[in-house]
C-alpha cells in the first residue's frame, strides 16, 4: 500500500519541479536581450556597397547619413544576453567593445557601452537606446577610411510600465577587457 503512494509523492515532485522549471525559462527568455553588432568599413574607392549591406537597414541607413562610395561590412557579430550581464565584441583595429542591457524602461533599453583599445579603457557610457533600435558609432577615423560600427538592441516587448531592473550594476569596479582578438586585422589602404 506505501508504494503507490510513494510514487504520487514522486510524480507530484516531479510535476511542480517541471512547472518550475518552465517558469524559470520563461522568465528568462522575457528578459533575454539580442545584441547585433555590425562592422563596416567606409572609403571613397567607388566600389559601391556589399551585397550584405545594400539589402539590410544598416545599409540604407549609411548610404543616407555618410557621403563614402564604398561600404564592405567586416564582421557582423550577435550575442543574446540577460539584463545586467555584458556581452563582449572584437571590433577591427583591435578594439573590444562591452554592451551591458541593464533595465527596460517602457520601449527603451538602458545600457552601459564600454570601448578598450587592446587593455587601455577609451570610453565608458550609459544611453537609452528604443527596444529594436540602433546606435551608430563612427571610428577610428583616417584621411581615406572610416570605421562604422552599428550597435542594435531589441527584447521581447513587455506590458507597459513593466521595468525590468539588473540587480547590481553590471560592470562594477575596474573595467577590463574580456576578450582580445585572435590576430590584428588588417588596415586597408
Amino acid at each position: 500500500m506505501r508504494q503507490p503512494l510513494t510514487a504520487g509523492l514522486i510524480a507530484v515532485a516531479l510535476l511542480a519541479s517541471g512547472a518550475h522549471r518552465e517558469a524559470r525559462a520563461q522568465s528568462s527568455s522575457r528578459n533575454t536581450v539580442n545584441v547585433k553588432v555590425e562592422s563596416v568599413l567606409a572609403t571613397d574607392t567607388h566600389k559601391g556597397m556589399d551585397a550584405t549591406l545594400a539589402s539590410s537597414p544598416v545599409g540604407r541607413s549609411l548610404k543616407s547619413l555618410f557621403d563614402y562610395t564604398t561600404y564592405h561590412l567586416l564582421k557582423h557579430d550577435e550575442e543574446h544576453t540577460i539584463f545586467g550581464q555584458a556581452v563582449a565584441f572584437n571590433l577591427p583595429g583591435g578594439r573590444i567593445m562591452h554592451v551591458a542591457p541593464i533595465a527596460l524602461e517602457g520601449n527603451m533599453i538602458a545600457m552601459e557601452l564600454v570601448l578598450f583599445e587592446g587593455a587601455h579603457l577609451i570610453m565608458r557610457t550609459q544611453l537609452k537606446l528604443p527596444n529594436h533600435g540602433a546606435l551608430i558609432l563612427v571610428g577610428p577615423r583616417s584621411p581615406r577610411q572610416t570605421y562604422i560600427t552599428t550597435i542594435a538592441t531589441e527584447t521581447s516587448q513587455r506590458p507597459p510600465g513593466d521595468t525590468e531592473q539588473a540587480e547590481t550594476p553590471p560592470m562594477a569596479g575596474g573595467a577590463a577587457p574580456a576578450l582580445l582578438p585572435s590576430r590584428p586585422l588588417p588596415v586597408l589602404p
